[in-house]
């Protein structure tokens, strides 16, 4: 078994790690897209950037494959990656 000695110079035996799976998230399909533009406008509102906006949009370039699917993309308002200043704190 292997062992892990830490920066005091002890020793100790590694427990088992268990890493939390996260489940996949496509961001690309309709309903992916507009979860993480509810995700990223909820993110500015809390610090207090009440006029930033997120939607999603459809890509116009599809592909002429068969059986290709519709892609979304996420759109903002942001300038500069930060939102627009004015209207920053409600009054």
């Amino acid at each position: 078994m292997k062992r892990i000695i830490s920066e005091t110079g002890g020793s100790s035996t590694p427990q088992a790690v268990v890493k939390a799976k996260t489940p996949r998230v496509e961001h690309t399909n309709r309903h992916g897209a507009m979860k993480l533009a509810k995700r990223l406008e909820r993110y500015w509102h809390e610090r207090g950037y009440y006029s930033a906006r997120f939607w999603a949009e459809s890509v116009d370039e599809r592909f002429e494959k068969i059986g290709t699917h519709e892609l979304y993309r996420m759109v903002c308002n942001l300038i500069d990656g930060m939102p627009p200043t004015y209207q920053t704190y409600l009054e």
